[in-house]
């Protein structure tokens, strides 16, 4: 939600009830740029539009309170070693990110972060920093899938070019620090995601699923060392800093799926 147009402060992403002002005018924010890009996909040619609620805030309900195109379907995030997406698999011609924010570390990034916000300060793949757009890019590649599109602050699409040429991505506002930014007019913003959408689909034959060789180390900075101490304690995790930790993952699927009681990575 951080990098949908007409977002511009931290409550109407994060506010901690779900009737509150802020939050809910942040909802309406994400359906209307979502609905942009279903319609954009339709517009060309797309025959199944499948959606997920990716932002943990709204624990998958947000399109319970909010309108979602009815010719798209909603999907679940399903927890499980590895994490799954209900509804992709090689099938799937294509993903969008909707509204997405920069990686943690990013200079005027509205918002940005990687997971934790505040508490985490580098994402590493194989010793590169990434963030949430390169995850998704990767776990989607594991079936094949290639990221088409992404929507979301200047910063972000900066980022998503820089990663992967082939992603089209269209700009929503401009950071101007972590809680600061300028909005772009919204109805010329959501204009510009059917467009976009619709060329890259179209174009979709340029486009390839990020793919790398497994198994891959992720390694994750804290802001201080105390948030890495239950991490380190896992069978299986690497600590080679007090703030850091590191852990293989045995194929992409994996990446989202952090040490826990019910997975420990391969010593």
């Amino acid at each position: 939600m951080e990098g949908l147009a007409g977002v511009s402060d931290w409550e109407q992403c994060y506010a901690p009830d779900d009737h509150a002002p802020e939050y809910r005018h942040g909802l309406a924010q994400l359906a209307a740029d979502t609905n942009a890009t279903i319609a954009g996909c339709f517009d060309a040619g797309a025959t199944e539009v499948r959606v997920w609620d990716g932002h943990g805030r709204n624990r998958q309900s947000a399109f319970t309170r909010v309108p979602l195109d009815p010719r798209a379907s909603l999907r679940k995030l399903e927890p499980a070693v590895p994490l799954r997406f209900g509804g992709l698999d090689e099938s799937v011609a294509g993903v969008m990110m909707v509204g997405q924010h920069a990686m943690a570390g990013t200079v005027n990034g509205f918002l940005d972060h990687t997971q934790i916000p505040k508490e985490l300060c580098r994402f590493r793949i194989n010793g590169d920093e990434h963030g949430e757009l390169s995850q998704f890019a990767l776990f989607t590649g594991a079936f094949g899938v290639p990221l088409l599109h992404v929507s979301g602050d200047e910063a972000l699409c900066t980022e998503a070019h820089r990663l992967f040429p082939w992603v089209a991505a269209t700009a929503t506002k401009r950071g101007t620090g972590w809680a600061t930014c300028e909005l772009y007019p919204v109805a010329d913003v959501r204009a510009n995601i059917r467009r976009d959408v619709a060329a890259a689909i179209v174009n979709r034959a340029a486009a390839r699923p990020w793919r790398l060789p497994m198994p891959a180390e992720v390694s994750v900075e804290f802001a201080y060392s105390g948030l890495a101490d239950p991490l380190a304690a896992i069978p299986g995790v690497r600590r080679p800093h007090a703030r850091t930790v590191a852990w293989n993952i045995p194929d992409a699927r994996f990446i989202y799926n952090w040490p826990a009681a019910d997975w420990h990575p391969e010593k």
